[in-house]
């Protein structure tokens, strides 16, 4: 058995669970290792939808090429979607353990394992580069336009923006990628014995030279404690880069210093909620119940709410500012963005983002369920789409060409819709991110073993003068 029957009572029945440490290493490495049919059919379906992703690139650029950002709207939007995700789950999981909650244990791994999907999101970055229009005025200065397109990079180092925005998405990849082999280590070098193929081919190069000393342990702690530490510094700051080149740069006299803000807030929120949905996967569906108990929904869904009220805060903030200016950038960018041409999408990205989610969660009998704030999760997935899609597609076609050096934005441009080839952008580039998570979910465990195992020692179930209550050990 992976665990003993769910404790707990009345209203509380399911919350904890107690995983048998003795069999877990076998049952874990045997789940990564089968490939049920509905496994098998969902990676085929994503693989699917990959290549399809890929045929809408491949027209894309042969229709209109890499020599003007607008028609490229619907990727920047996807690259940000996934980007939003694989930045943001690993240092979901950063604060967890570095707050030591006892409940994050089981969404560990789920999360770090976002980390492999940079490394698509860094390949989906590359085009963009060649996208991003210069900084330097091709008509040179005229009325009422700039010698320098007005972005955060004035007198900047020798390349920017673009190598440095590259920069800045590799390293972030490079040090998520670092944090996911440090915490997986001690989980492959257990399995290195009886891996076999790739699997135990990466295992033994990987984990080759651990072998479980009070040393590698404590060495293994004060690392993930400081590459959580510049991963934190280093997601906010690549954040900052993104969102302000290829979104406020492109259009015409916006500047704000909560947009970014507002970006980051996003990342996270979506980034739980995607953790979250996965767990609910792998519990309801995955013969993960006997691990991943309703205290992990309970807890996180809390940090949820906290992260929506956090986001309407600064949507708000961001909204308020511009409604009392009334300048006319500022009017027109509102009309723009949130009231006139994309006010549809506006309201989905509210619904989804803030109303849906808030309603699910007030509720403690549906934040005490499994499915209550997986749905949550569901819905703030589906907010962040429309977010990208509201403004990087209406950054890439805000201007065109000298306009773009324009001191404000004179008038209200009209709305873009997607065509054949950016539904298959989108649908393509979201199935290849889920893709890659499946394939990287058959390399290494989609629990962290050491963690969970060691979660289950310091925990029993006992009693108290007449109640029965999870005795918790702290070790710490």
């Amino acid at each position: 058995m992976a665990a003993s029957e769910p404790k707990g009572h009345g209203q509380h029945a399911g919350m904890w669970v107690f995983p048998d440490a003795a069999v877990m290493s076998q049952d874990l490495s045997a789940k990564t290792r089968s490939m049920p049919q509905p496994f098998t059919i969902a990676l085929m379906v994503t693989g699917v939808l990959f290549i399809i992703g890929i045929v809408g690139f491949v027209a894309r650029a042969a229709d209109d090429g890499f020599g003007e950002i607008a028609p490229w709207g619907y990727y920047m939007a996807v690259f940000s979607f996934v980007f939003m995700i694989s930045s943001g789950a690993p240092l979901v999981v950063v604060a967890f353990r570095i707050t030591k909650s006892h409940w994050r244990r089981p969404l560990s791994r789920v999360g770090e394992l976002f980390s492999i999907v940079g490394i698509l999101n860094l390949l989906m970055f590359i085009p963009l580069m060649f996208l991003l229009p210069d900084m330097a005025n091709p008509d040179g200065v005229v009325v009422g336009q700039l010698e320098l397109r007005r972005t955060i990079w004035f007198e900047g180092p020798i390349g920017s923006p673009h190598a440095w925005d590259l920069l800045g998405v590799a390293f972030l990849t490079i040090t998520s990628l670092a944090i996911l082999w440090l915490s997986a280590m001690p989980d492959m070098a257990e399995s290195r014995g009886t891996a076999t193929g790739f699997r135990g081919w990466v295992y033994n190069r990987l984990a080759g030279h651990w072998y479980g000393t009070k040393r590698q342990w404590n060495t293994q702690k004060a690392g993930l404690a400081l590459l959580g530490a510049f991963y934190f510094m280093t997601m906010i700051f690549v954040h900052f880069l993104i969102s302000s080149d290829y979104a406020q740069s492109l259009i015409p006299g916006w500047k704000d210093s909560i947009f970014p803000v507002i970006y980051s807030i996003t990342a996270l929120q979506m980034a739980l909620g995607a953790i979250l949905v996965t767990l609910f996967i792998m519990r309801r569906w995955g013969g993960y119940e006997g691990y991943i108990g309703k205290s992990a929904f309970w807890s996180a869904s809390k940090v949820l709410l906290g992260v929506t009220l956090l986001w309407v805060y600064h949507l708000f903030a961001f909204f308020i500012t511009y409604w009392y200016g009334r300048t006319e950038v500022e009017v027109n960018i509102i009309k723009y963005l949130i009231v006139e041409t994309y006010g549809g999408v506006f309201v989905a990205n509210l619904v989804f983002s803030f109303i849906a989610p808030f309603a699910v969660l007030l509720w403690n009998p549906v934040r005490r369920s499994a499915w209550g704030p997986a749905l949550a999760g569901l819905f703030v997935i589906i907010g962040a789409l429309m977010f990208n899609i509201r403004i990087f597609v209406g950054a890439a076609n805000a201007a065109e060409g000298s306009a773009r050096y324009d001191l404000i934005l004179e008038h209200v441009p009209a709305p873009v819709y997607p065509d054949v080839w950016d539904v298959f952008m989108v649908i393509g580039g979201i199935g290849a991110a889920i893709f890659v998570y499946l394939a990287a979910s058959k390399l290494l465990p989609l629990l962290s073993i050491w963690e969970v195992k060691e979660g289950a020692l310091y925990q029993k179930w006992g009693r108290f003068i007449r109640g029965e209550y999870m005795i918790l050990a702290k070790p710490e």
